[in-house]
């Protein structure tokens, strides 16, 4: 009974929290951004890799055209297009202080598409970011703006709708703006972790982080095996849990997360804003190691001390909770979504006097090569080999590996082992490589790579300092030199040479290279420069066919170049 008294009163806190919250932002300003029910596949703050989700992802049947409408008058500040990203985009600023954000567009309204055409051809270039006058295109509530699409880094059509503040682009979750969108449904806990602090913290006698499996549905969750736990010692916690919307099989992100002790909050977040220059310490929310090794996002309570995300409340003690006083203590895991909608794990933890005789009896690690400070410049050096890891790079200090092996016939350096990749990095650190072996005339195309256990290689590039090859790198793990003097290669999928194409809509390349990457493509007519659509997920340049290739006969050329300087040239006479 008592616990049953305990969930109702924090559903009620809850709710307050969430009705205060409300109050902050307008309910009734902003209109759907689609004229039809809006269904979610991805929501505000959900985790992604290496970044927190910064908007909420609008389901368009699985199809692309469908109509984009503003959300309320203003004018369109930003327009963008990139191979990447948000692919095309536009941002539209409101006299009421936010910027509404369309990402993943197919294409652009008539007018504003013929306006980001002619600045694509007065710069020659697909990627362009764009501001226009703010008079330019003014934009009335309801006025439709664009199509959906899958441009850019999508998944799959969809439309990425952000609130942002105009001021500083801090993102703000739009679930808290009113829009109607149904949501009964709690959210879904899965597993749990208890994660031990040092040597002297015991879970169930071990030393050792512990995954416990879940049982339940709906307000009440359970350990599905006993709900008491004997704990010794320091700790912190982590959840595995997801939402989903009423209509909508997706796992989506939750809002909030609370840790409640003895009726007491430990530790809190809620997904309400965060500022783009802070997405990346999800890293650091995270337990990245489990992610690293088979994807799973367990959310830790544990805020480490260079974890400078806002989402944080309560950070009681930085998310530990220490158990030496012999009591029986409860715990309540609250997970919530935008809605108010949560779910409550409640379980039991019997506190013991750490056992030091078993402390001590302990494997002890193998000494570190060396320890890195989170608040530090860091630098290692060894034969051939140098890493700088300036101040910011590290989440916490780190007890940093090092080891060398053999890497390979195809290799110019040893195979590097930097540290794991089971620990994330927050910002670039530099590795400098000294090859061996590696002949002059190849020295332009020497690049640095990061070797996978499984798979291909990942290029990190590299350039020439004094005698080192030096990259930047925002990982660890194992790293090389290697050559790169392959150049990209050119399909061409529905043109041949001496084709009559005045039936065709346009012309379409497969384009990839293997190694470093594409760096640049240049397509011409008749030796002018025309517009082609790069779809870079999909490896493919797209040229609709204008009023810029004439009748007749033409000369269609196209340029790819890596990013160690190879090229790779396609040409073919046209007729239409």
């Amino acid at each position: 009974m008592m616990n049953r008294l305990l969930m109702i009163v924090l559903m009620l806190l809850a709710q307050h929290v969430w009705v205060q919250a409300q109050t902050d932002f307008p309910q009734d300003y902003f209109r759907a951004p689609v004229d039809f029910r809006m269904l979610l596949s991805g929501t505000f703050g959900e985790l992604r890799s290496n970044h927190l989700h910064s908007g909420i992802d609008i389901k368009t049947g699985g199809a692309a055209g469908k109509p984009l409408l503003a959300v309320a008058d203003g004018y369109v500040s930003r327009v963008s297009v990139s191979a990447g990203g948000f692919g095309k985009a536009v941002y539209i600023d409101h006299p009421n202080g936010y910027t509404s954000v369309y990402g993943h567009c197919d294409r652009f309204a008539d007018s504003l598409a013929r306006w980001v055409r002619a600045e694509q051809y007065r710069l020659e270039s697909f990627a362009v970011n764009l501001f226009p006058e703010p008079g330019q295109f003014k934009i009335k509530k309801g006025q439709m703006i664009a199509f959906s699409g899958n441009s850019g880094s999508s998944g799959g059509p969809h439309l990425h709708f952000e609130l942002r503040t105009t001021a500083d682009e801090i993102p703000v979750n739009p679930l808290l703006f009113g829009f109607d969108i149904r949501d009964f449904t709690r959210p879904t806990m899965q597993r749990m972790k208890i994660y031990p602090v040092g040597n002297n913290s015991f879970v169930r006698g071990r030393n050792k982080i512990t995954e416990f499996a879940l049982a339940g549905w709906g307000l009440d969750y359970r350990l599905k095996d006993g709900d008491t736990i004997s704990l010794a010692g320091t700790f912190y916690f982590g959840i595995d849990a997801y939402d989903r919307l009423n209509d909508s099989d997706n796992k989506n992100g939750v809002f909030a997360v609370r840790l409640v002790v003895d009726s007491t909050e430990q530790y809190s977040h809620r997904m309400q804003q965060f500022s783009f220059d802070e997405s990346r310490y999800i890293n650091s929310m995270i337990d990245y190691e489990d992610f690293s090794r088979r994807k799973v996002r367990f959310q830790k309570t544990y805020i480490a001390p260079g974890n400078k995300l806002s989402v944080y409340e309560t950070t009681t003690n930085r998310g530990l909770v220490y158990f030496n006083d012999g009591k029986l203590h409860r715990l309540q895991y609250v997970v919530e979504d935008a809605n108010c909608n949560a779910s409550v794990l409640t379980f039991y933890v019997q506190a013991a006097v750490p056992d030091f005789r078993i402390a001590m009896q302990m494997t002890v690690n193998p000494k570190p090569v060396r320890v890195f400070e989170w608040d530090t410049d860091n630098e290692f050096l060894a034969e051939n080999f140098r890493l700088e890891l300036p101040r910011g790079t590290l989440y916490d200090t780190l007890s940093f590996t090092f080891s060398q092996s053999p890497a390979g016939k195809s290799f110019y350096t040893p195979l590097y082992k930097v540290h794991h990749v089971g620990v994330p990095m927050h910002d670039y650190g530099k590795i400098y490589l000294k090859p061996q072996q590696l002949p002059a005339s190849h020295k332009s195309k020497a690049l640095v790579v990061q070797v996978p256990p499984k798979g291909d290689l990942i290029s990190v590039g590299g350039k020439w300092e004094d005698g080192w090859l030096v990259a930047s790198i925002r990982s660890f793990g194992n790293y090389s030199v290697v050559i790169d003097s392959v150049a990209p290669s050119i399909a061409a999928v529905n043109i041949a040479n001496g084709k009559n194409v005045s039936g065709q809509k346009n012309i379409t390349f497969r384009i990839h290279d293997a190694l470093s990457g594409i760096a640049d493509y240049r397509g011409t007519i008749n030796d002018k420069w025309i517009l082609m659509d790069y779809d870079a997920k999909n490896k493919l340049l797209v040229y609709t066919i204008d009023a810029r290739m004439p009748k007749g006969s033409s000369l269609l050329k196209l340029e790819v170049t890596d990013e160690r300087g190879n090229k790779k040239t396609y040409q073919a006479k046209l007729v239409r």
